[in-house]
Parts: structure tokens; C-alpha cells; sequence
């Protein structure tokens, strides 16, 4: 079932149509103090707010996987596996970019997110390796002890 909120009704109740929508389905977050109606999804059919959205929504998951990696590259008690749930955390975006958002993009501004995902996960595997050769080469410092030979 479907329906459509008529502003310009006099008697402000929700009418029955029975439309087919074809668009990006979202489903909206009901938890907002003074929220008047709430909503199980929401379809996008504007083609500018889509591309807002799923703008916005990509570089807010973007932005919390690097403060992820920042938080692993600082920190001193990380081990493999918050490694590993960094790059799966990639992988997932990147999933949900191909299979969810794909046909809703432009090509340039799926290959320059796809591209920009892929940089970021090559820098944090240079970053991680680079701190990682760091804490051995410390642990394994040779003392070099001069002498006289034979």
C-alpha cells in the first residue's frame, strides 16, 4: 500500500493512490523529537535529491572508516584483526556502492567513488606495513659492539 500526503487538503488525512514508484528506497529514521508523521520508507524518485543522498550517506560511511583507520594507525595495542575489520568494512561499502547505488550514479561518480575507496584502502595498507616494520625494527635493534678482532 502506498500513499500520498495532499498539502493542499483541507481535512489533513492521508489519501490512498495506487501508483507504481519507481526509485531509491530508504527507509527513514523515526526517532526525531516533534516528528509529526512517521514512515517505514520513503521512495526518492527527485534524481537531485537522490544524488544527494547517496552523496551524503557514502562520505558519512567514508568518514567514519578513516577515523577507524586513524584510530588503528595511532594506537599502539592494535593487532590483525582490527586490520581486518577495517579492509572488510571497504570491502562492504564498496558492495553496497556496486549493488545498491550503481544504477542510481552517474559513471564518472561511480568510478570516482569506487577509485577514491580503492586509494584509501591501498594508503592504510602502506600506513599499517609502514607501522608495523616500524615496532620490529625498535624491538630488533642489534647492539653493535666494537672490539678487537682476531
Amino acid at each position: 500500500m502506498k500513499y500520498v500526503i495532499d498539502k493542499n487538503n483541507d481535512n489533513m488525512r492521508l489519501m490512498y493512490y495506487n501508483v507504481n514508484m519507481v526509485g531509491l528506497n530508504v527507509n527513514p529514521k523515526n526517532e526525531v523529537p516533534g516528528l509529526k508523521i512517521k514512515a517505514k520508507k520513503i521512495i526518492l524518485i527527485d534524481e537531485e535529491l537522490r544524488k544527494n543522498y547517496i552523496k551524503k550517506r557514502i562520505n558519512r560511511k567514508i568518514d567514519k572508516i578513516i577515523k577507524f583507520m586513524l584510530r588503528i594507525l595511532n594506537d599502539e595495542g592494535t593487532t590483525e584483526d582490527d586490520t581486518g575489520m577495517v579492509l572488510d568494512e571497504i570491502n562492504r561499502l564498496k558492495g553496497i556502492i556496486i549493488n545498491k547505488y550503481r544504477q542510481y550514479m552517474l559513471d564518472s561518480e561511480y568510478k570516482e567513488i569506487l577509485t577514491k575507496l580503492i586509494l584509501i584502502e591501498e594508503e592504510f595498507k602502506k600506513s599499517y606495513n609502514e607501522k608495523m616494520l616500524m615496532n620490529y625494527s625498535n624491538y630488533y635493534e642489534e647492539e653493535v659492539k666494537v672490539g678487537r678482532g682476531r
